[in-house]
């Protein structure tokens, strides 16, 4: 039998420390979920932390491409065109009234000689499309005659020109499209769009009218091309037209004029952002509304007011809504980038309240994160690279090096609120240390917010490049062998002390990125150990 003293003993002594592991959050950035009961696996926050199929990696930085305005006053980078080419392609980007080329640039603080000047709009909607003739590139921007590119040159096009487009006003035209071989251009503020002949850059020009089709009224924004299957389970190509107020018709059949044309149906989506604010996923197509990212097919069967739940941006949907009512005033844009397999959403800089904040989501996975200052005022896709154009006048290469320009940025994670254990129990986070994918060591720091309290520390700062081919054992690391800088192995963190208490927790991570390397760390692993105390009612 136990004596008085061993058992007193025994009752003063603490808790055991139990390990605790929870894998990197691959499924992204969630605001739109209870946070007394998060989904494992999702984030609070997800900065600079792009979600892959394996863990959380590091976005890479971003380099001066272009400079195409100094003014103190601020004239943006409104657009970026890429032309395609049978074995050339080119860049361009438009601001201040002009268009330049900017596929190489000698020197990224000089503004280059423009192809095209005296342009009354800088927002322009642009459509490469190929003929026996040669390949080109229309751009249209509802205020100046419509511009073809032929790979060399830049053309204004009227009903004069040489290809000339009669029977409608070019300068009137404020989208262009391609739809079974035809071109289509979309009449700014009016209820028309414009065709060509099939293979045509020029020509007589005919009226598709959508008068009396759309009963909310409003004007045509832009027009699409959605593969759907058809009731013989074979793909076919609908015209999709789609209203300022959120309505979109859908035709069938080869062109306005053929006997096969009819009208499919009418459906409502959501007021759109921007006429490039839309891309194509698969066979569908996805349109920036103010109710979320919507895809037409979802569109065709849901209530407009549930549309919001079948939105590829549902997860993130309280944030896109508070965006969307503080960032109408420009244009938002979708791009993406296949070779990251990453979806780049804008969100527009309007004012020095709305900071930089473009919403990036995993093309593979659909789970989301934001990036901090990339203003992404325009975005396109060139040769593989994506480049965005920025409210300074700026053009900027994306994802390379480890600045934002020539500043550093925080990689920063927070973890879903977890119990760790019963709920309501009070719990102490004694240590906790990370494992992680990386090809160079750095500098971070571990931490954890209580009580749906969120206050991260400050972040440690920059660790300096490290000497090539040399060993790590910096204190934060054990010791392995460093390869040049180029070959990627899995590395864990010694054990630091969190020390926090509660009961509810959200583990952090921040990481400083700061060198002309471009980072290659992604996050796999967090442990910590955890002590649970009692009940306190």
């Amino acid at each position: 039998m136990m004596s008085r003293m061993a058992v007193a003993i025994q009752r003063r002594q603490r808790p055991a420390m139990v390990p605790k592991s929870m894998p990197a959050p691959i499924g992204g950035w969630v605001s739109a979920q209870n946070v007394a009961a998060m989904a494992p696996g999702t984030c609070l926050k997800c900065v600079n932390a792009f979600p892959t199929t394996t863990g959380v990696r590091v976005r890479g930085g971003n380099i001066k491409h272009a400079t195409l305005n100094t003014d103190p006053t601020v004239k943006p980078v409104e657009s970026l065109m890429a032309y395609v080419g049978a074995s050339v392609r080119h860049m361009f980007g438009a601001a201040d009234g002009d268009i330049y080329p900017i596929t190489t640039v000698v020197d990224p603080n000089v503004i280059p000689t423009p192809d095209v000047t005296g342009q009354t709009s800088n927002y322009y909607a642009w459509q490469n499309f190929a003929t026996t003739g040669g390949y080109y590139m229309y751009a249209v921007n509802g205020t100046d005659d419509a511009l073809l590119y032929d790979g060399t040159a830049w053309t204004p096009i009227d009903g004069a020109s040489t290809p000339a487009i009669t029977g409608a006003t070019t300068s009137s035209f404020s989208h262009v499209n391609v739809f079974r071989n035809r071109l289509y251009f979309v009449e700014k503020n009016s209820l028309t769009v414009w065709y060509l002949p099939v293979d045509s850059i020029g020509g007589a020009a005919s009226a598709l009218s959508l008068s009396g089709i759309f009963s909310d009224g409003g004007s045509v924004f832009f027009t699409a091309t959605w593969s759907s299957e058809s009731g013989s389970s074979a793909l076919s190509d609908y015209l999709v037209v789609v209203s300022t107020q959120g309505e979109f018709a859908i035709f069938q059949g080869s062109y306005p004029g053929g006997t096969d044309w009819s009208l499919a149906g009418v459906y409502e989506l959501g007021s759109p952002l921007g006429i490039n604010g839309w891309f194509k996923a698969g066979g569908d197509i996805v349109v920036l509304t103010d109710r979320g990212a919507i895809p037409v097919s979802a569109a065709r069967f849901k209530d407009p007011s549930a549309l919001s739940m079948d939105a590829i941006s549902k997860d993130i949907h309280p944030d896109w809504a508070r965006e969307v009512s503080q960032r109408r005033a420009v244009p938002w844009e979708a791009v993406k980038w296949d070779a990251k397999s990453a979806l780049f959403i804008n969100v527009p800089v309007v004012s020095s309240a709305t900071p930089p904040r473009p919403f990036v989501a995993n093309l593979q996975t659909g789970k989301w994160c934001e990036y901090t200052a990339w203003d992404t005022r325009c975005m396109v896709v060139h040769d593989g690279q994506m480049y965005f154009g920025c409210n300074d006048g700026t053009v900027r290469t994306a994802e390379v090096s480890g600045y934002d320009l020539d500043q550093p940025y925080t990689y920063q994670i927070a973890m879903a609120w977890d119990h760790l254990g019963p709920p309501g129990n009070i719990k102490t986070i004694r240590q906790a240390k990370a494992e992680f994918l990386t090809t160079g060591p750095f500098s971070f720091v571990l931490s954890a917010s209580t009580d749906y309290t969120q206050q991260f520390p400050n972040p440690p700062s920059v660790m300096a490049d490290p000497n090539p081919a040399s060993l790590w054992d910096t204190g934060l690391w054990d010791v392995a062998l460093w390869d040049s800088g180029e070959v990627a192995f899995r590395q864990t963190t010694r054990w630091v002390s969190i020390g926090r208490t509660g009961e509810i927790f959200s583990m952090e991570i921040q990481i400083p990125i700061g060198s002309a390397n471009t980072p290659n760390t992604e996050l796999s692993l967090l442990l910590w150990t955890a002590e649970t105390g009692g009940l306190v009612v």
